[in-house]
């Protein structure tokens, strides 16, 4: 790889630099070296669980069977029946193949160690609901120790690289890192079922001692629910399945997620808020903790879908990493208001990260994805259709409204590190935005050994109206600190060891105020 952007490097990359997706082809099942993680500590949270004793319902005396094509049928009868009185659905004696299974209030879903609930592999019989959907319930559990099998190498298309790439380069280029990771990516497949488990307008919600296995979409998705309560919860996915997210949560609010392990292509854990998913208003009071995460995307985000306000977020604990793959980790904690949410009182505190290339990226702009995008055609390319032009709301709905403030990031390690801590605002139409109160203390970042390519600009566009992505400012000018349109930045006992190369500094600010 080259040691320098040249002129005619950035014109091609200025006027040819399109995104990489593949869009034509049939499903890929075949499984590379390094597409799973081999450090999987599954053992450290999942346990051997006893059934409980009243109120069981076999979903074999229902008429599950393993060798069938689709025991939907049986499980639901289950559930129905479980749901008269408050009891629980034991999956037992094997993997079943399913489609969409509906809980009812009052159920636990007892998946034992060793079973599973499997998807088909054409992707029918699901209407994007998932293998577990529940819509409306309360008072539902998973649990038991067993899985979820999402089989999700059957619903995306061959990579664009026929192995996956596990040595860094001899030199940084973000602009290559992020091909780097696309090439090995493999976008939907119009077959796409959805993923495996889709929770929406529920409360009292629990899921311990459960895993989710090879999820094609989002793993976990919460709507609009309250009071949920997740630990010893695996999530094991394909780290190149496109937009396979971990825990995705949306709308909803009184959430503590615990002692968790998921390794992922997308997202580890990600907050959203947009009126095109559903949502109806704030949420708030979302807690993380002690959990260990492995993302090819964010390990923790709030964003990018953002149109309501996000508060009282608490991140803590927790360790954020990348194994035997490159690139590393896009960002290890990410917040960003995109579409008009007011974002306020995040903590995040206690933290390791090993491989994240942008350890902290805070982040507010106005794509005001609203005006542009409905449920459905927001959707429309992660399951491999063409998206239509529509809108959730009026332009100037959420147009401009977003805010990010009252952010501690506070004791933090980051070893392996390639890109700044990026903290920006923006402006537009003569219009400044500014992120507004950030506290870092006791941050301590060690950077990669690796030399990093001159790539001198003379200004940093706003990327105002884009996707939100600390990759997306591509080669920065400093190396540690990267910050732009800020009131109120504190650093307080900030380290970060240079890289090899010498051309960048330390710290860059520009209306900082």
């Amino acid at each position: 790889m080259k040691d320098k952007r040249t002129h005619i490097d950035k014109l091609n990359t200025l006027l040819f630099g399109k995104d990489l997706r593949i869009t034509e082809g049939e499903p890929f099942n075949k499984v590379y070296p390094f597409d799973f993680s081999s450090y999987y500590p599954e053992d450290d949270y999942i346990s051997e669980q006893e059934v409980p004793t009243e109120n069981i319902f076999d979903i074999r005396d229902f008429g599950a069977d393993t060798a069938k094509h689709d025991n939907a049928e049986c499980i639901n009868s289950a559930i129905h029946a479980a749901a008269e009185v408050g009891g629980t659905v034991l999956v037992d004696g094997g993997d079943y193949v399913t489609t969409t299974v509906f809980m009812k209030s009052g159920v636990t879903l007892f998946i034992a160690r060793g079973s599973a609930l499997c998807a088909n592999k054409t992707g029918e019989g699901y209407n994007h609901l998932g293998i577990i959907h529940a819509d409306g319930c309360d008072n539902i559990t998973l649990t038991g120790g067993g899985k979820v099998k999402g089989n999700g190498e059957y619903f995306g298309r061959k990579p664009l690289w026929d192995a996956n790439q596990t040595e860094h380069p001899e030199v940084i280029d973000v602009i290559q890192m992020r091909r780097d990771a696309r090439a090995q990516l493999r976008f939907a497949h119009p077959n796409k079922y959805g993923g495996p488990v889709y929770f929406r307008d529920c409360t009292n919600v629990k899921a311990h001692n459960f895993i989710i296995e090879n999820a094609a979409h989002w793993s976990f998705r919460l709507d609009s629910c309250d009071g949920v309560d997740i630990c010893d919860f695996v999530i094991n996915n394909n780290r190149h399945t496109a937009n396979a997210d971990g825990f995705d949560i949306s709308g909803s609010s009184n959430m503590s997620i615990d002692h968790c392990f998921v390794s992922t292509a997308d997202d580890g854990i990600c907050i959203k808020n947009a009126i095109w998913l559903g949502s109806k208003g704030e949420m708030h009071n979302i807690t993380v903790r002690n959990c260990e995460v492995i993302s090819c995307a964010n390990a923790f985000k709030i964003g990018t879908e953002t149109t309501y306000d996000i508060s009282d977020i608490l991140v803590e604990g927790c360790s954020f990493m990348m194994t035997d793959i490159y690139p590393g980790t896009v960002s290890g904690i990410a917040v960003e208001s995109a579409d008009g949410s007011k974002v306020s009182n995040v903590t995040a505190r206690n933290i390791k990260m090993n491989r994240v290339t942008c350890p902290v990226f805070i982040r507010l702009c106005n794509r005001n994805r609203a005006a542009e995008v409905t449920a459905e055609t927001a959707n429309a390319v992660e399951f491999g259709k063409k998206r239509e032009k529509a809108s959730s709301a009026d332009r100037d709905t959420f147009n401009m409204l977003g805010e990010v403030r009252d952010i501690h990031i506070e004791n933090i390690t980051a070893t392996d590190a390639e890109i700044p801590i990026i903290v920006a605002g923006f402006r537009q139409k003569g219009i400044t935005k500014y992120v507004e109160d950030v506290t870092l203390k006791n941050i301590d970042v060690t950077y990669a050994p690796y030399k990093e390519v001159y790539d001198k600009r003379a200004f940093i566009p706003e990327y105002s109206t884009v996707y939100p992505e600390s990759w997306r400012f591509r080669n920065l000018p400093a190396y540690g600190i990267w910050a732009r349109h800020v009131k109120g930045l504190k650093l307080l006992d900030y380290n970060c060891s240079p890289p090899r190369s010498t051309w960048k500094e330390k710290i860059i600010t520009q209306d900082v105020i």
